[in-house]
């Protein structure tokens, strides 16, 4: 049986574990009020970009996608699309962009567990002007002087207000591969040091192995195996940083073997254990 197969209707970001949820803001919130000659020529980023328009209008074109930004709706746009851009309405367009990465268990892409529209328009405006005056407010003192702290809480509000509106139903089998994935993380996240984690893993699914794993990397980029490893590889990490030594090291990642463990380690992140510690 899959996991959680008895919430198949429930639409799957709801079933997110958000205490597990990490928002990265790489940049400071960026207010701006485009005049005449504003465009976006052949822009490409390395995270997400939502764009919240407040006045005027904007065409964006996502890899030649034509999306039209007007007043009171956001656009999404995702880690290394070729965006172009430009003013369409006679008044200034007025926009907020806030560069980002949303991690599920700090290494998962959040938004490739899910199926959403780019381009929504907010169902509650007032609201989303609120909290957007609050953010301009916070970075009036300067950009330079801001921490991803201080907007961080009313950014992820926005967030999920544009979930909310952007989410696309999934049919049924889908939503059933997403919640395995889930429940799959959820597991390695709790136990990645369990020697016989593979095993309790299959339990989950009413697939076989590869197909398991094929699954698992469509929605991840990586296999079961190479998740696995590179969650038990961050607890050694963390590990060393604190000073242990390559045996705790090893323990912490649920590895018994230390001298294995630092075949693992320098074949994963290029240095020994302790080649790794004296970087520090």
């Amino acid at each position: 049986m899959l996991y959680l197969s008895n919430m198949d209707e429930i639409p799957f970001y709801k079933k997110l574990p958000y205490r597990n949820i990490n928002l990265n803001l790489t940049e400071p919130p960026y207010p701006q009020v485009n005049q005449d000659d504003w465009d976006i020529s052949n822009m490409t980023m390395n995270d997400y970009d939502l764009f919240i328009c407040e006045e005027g209008s904007a065409d964006f074109y996502l890899n030649r996608t034509l999306y039209t930004l007007h007043p009171g709706m956001a656009l999404l746009v995702p880690p290394h699309c070729l965006v172009n851009a430009k003013k369409v309405s006679t008044e200034a367009v007025v926009l907020v962009a806030q560069h980002f990465m949303l991690y599920l268990f700090q290494k998962t892409d959040f938004f490739n567990l899910i199926s959403y529209k780019p381009l929504i328009r907010f169902s509650d405006w007032d609201f989303i002007l609120h909290i957007l005056s609050e953010i301009k407010r916070i970075i009036a003192g300067g950009r330079e002087s801001w921490l991803p702290l201080d907007t961080n809480p009313l950014f992820m509000v926005l967030l999920t207000r544009f979930m909310e509106e952007a989410y696309l139903e999934t049919d049924i089998e889908e939503n059933r591969k997403s919640t395995l994935v889930l429940g799959i993380i959820s597991v390695i996240e709790k136990g990645y040091r369990e020697p016989l984690l593979l095993e309790k893993l299959m339990k989950l699914s009413e697939y076989g192995y590869s197909h398991t794993s094929n699954i698992f990397k469509d929605y991840t980029g990586i296999s079961i195996k190479s998740y696995i490893i590179e969650r038990r590889l961050d607890a050694a990490k963390d590990a060393l940083l604190r000073r242990s030594s390559v045996r705790d090291a090893a323990e912490a990642a649920g590895y018994e073997d230390e001298f294995y463990f630092s075949r693992i380690f320098k074949k994963y992140t290029g240095a020994s254990p302790r080649e790794f510690r004296k970087r520090l």
